[in-house]
């Protein structure tokens, strides 16, 4: 059996106080792929860019507030002797599927407030979404987080890392995720040709990925129930989504 012994890059620079991670440079790098993205994105579609930059703030706010409250929820005994230390976010503690709920609740009311299709925005949001995510998680795979079980596949790995409790090869479930991000947006920007229904792509997307993260959680190393059930709702959703854009115009009569 193949085993590739993989020596973590974690720290790409330290001068006293500061230190500069990969995942901090792959993050930064997701952030500018998904706002250049997301602009090209908006000028195809001739979609209203005063909507973004007038709502900016409120959608970093949101995506923080929320990222942050159900990372705490997860990983709340973490936290409980020290519960000032909640408040510190530059430990980077931030979910997903937290940041994920905030921005589009946030996204439906403000689209309704500003006479917005919710459909098309969400369809910006969900691929710029799904661009960035297989960025971060390649920065997962640096910083030994979200990592996998032990398995005698091929392509398992070894790693260097005080995080990863496993000395035997494990998934690489890093990878994992960022090639199902990479395959399923690449698969909705094909989609997104050959349909003119807006919301479509975007339902499409999330579902796929959804379904794509529950199956990889359960090759990982610290299985979450809160984060399969999570993803299961979410995939359920977004298929009751599809279905009503798929049938849009049907429905209202278009």
């Amino acid at each position: 059996m193949l085993n590739v012994k993989c020596s973590m890059f974690e720290v790409l620079f330290q001068y006293g106080p500061f230190t500069l991670t990969t995942f901090n440079v792959f993050l930064v790098l997701a952030v500018l792929l998904g706002a250049f993205f997301l602009m090209r994105f908006i000028a195809f579609k001739k979609m209203s860019l005063r909507f973004v930059t007038n709502n900016l703030l409120w959608f970093i706010l949101a995506a923080l507030l929320g990222g942050r409250l159900f990372y705490l929820i997860e990983h709340f005994s973490a936290y409980r002797g020290n519960a000032l230390s909640m408040l510190y976010v530059w430990d980077l503690g931030f979910s997903a599927l937290g940041i994920f709920y905030a921005t589009f609740v946030l996204l439906f009311v403000l689209a309704r407030r500003d006479h917005e299709d919710f459909w098309a925005w969400a369809d910006a949001i969900a691929l710029t979404g799904l661009l960035s995510l297989a960025l971060i998680h390649i920065g997962h795979f640096f910083d030994g987080s979200f990592y996998g079980k032990p398995t005698d596949l091929p392509w398992g790995m070894s790693f260097e890392n005080f995080k990863i409790p496993y000395i035997t090869p494990i998934h690489p479930t890093q990878l994992y995720s960022a090639l199902a991000a990479f395959v399923v947006f690449n698969f909705c920007m094909w989609s997104s040709k050959r349909t003119h229904l807006t919301g479509v792509v975007g339902s499409m997307a999330i579902m796929l990925y959804s379904l794509c993260a529950l199956g990889i959680d359960f090759l990982h190393g610290e299985p979450s129930s809160f984060v399969k059930i999570n993803f299961g709702l979410i995939a359920a959703a977004a298929f009751v989504f599809y279905i009503h854009t798929t049938h849009k115009k049907l429905i209202l009569g278009k």
